[in-house]
């Protein structure tokens, strides 16, 4: 947070304004203008990427809206890589359904570039995050299958930090497997 703040003095004036702005708007968590505005911003490429990136994590916090559907696609289809990490941790937060979050962080992890790995990282935490019966299944393929040995190696470690039964018998399971 202290970088974030250091970044934003180098801003310009106005930028800095409708920063403040735009983070004054987030506090009405409920009320659909507000919310509106944040989604425009966030969409809104020709942005500054600060003022994407807070309209992006401000989203999340209105619950009496759905906007997953728009996280995803940002999260597969924006040109801006902070961008679409900050979408990808969103989606993590902003979804009710866990098994349906699972789903989608699946298929954008599927949807990435594989020399894309900060994101394909990114992706991978946020589905420990979640750390249901479906993230674990899914660490354990990433783990064993994935041709990207660093990125096995991450499913294995986010396995341990989920420390459920069920990820735990499968951390024995690959330490057995011949």
């Amino acid at each position: 947070l202290l970088g974030e703040r250091d970044d934003e003095k180098k801003l310009d004036k106005k930028t800095r304004m409708k920063l403040a702005a735009l983070r004054a708007l987030a506090e009405s968590e409920n009320d659909e203008k507000a919310f509106a505005a944040l989604k425009e911003v966030a969409l809104d490429r020709s942005q500054p990427r600060v003022m994407r990136v807070a309209a992006v994590q401000s989203l999340g916090d209105f619950n009496r809206f759905d906007i997953v559907p728009t996280l995803v696609e940002m999260a597969k289809n924006d040109p801006d890589d902070e961008v679409r990490e900050y979408a990808i941790h969103s989606i993590g937060d902003a979804s009710k359904d866990k098994s349906k979050t699972v789903d989608h962080l699946i298929m954008i992890f599927n949807a990435t570039p594989k020399q894309k790995d900060k994101q394909l990282e990114t992706v991978l935490y946020v589905i420990a995050d979640v750390g249901n019966d479906k993230a674990v299944d899914f660490l354990v393929k990433v783990a064993t299958t994935h041709d990207n040995d660093d990125l096995g190696s991450d499913a294995v470690y986010y396995l341990g930090n989920i420390g459920n039964e069920k990820s735990r018998a499968a951390l024995l399971q690959i330490l057995r497997k011949p």
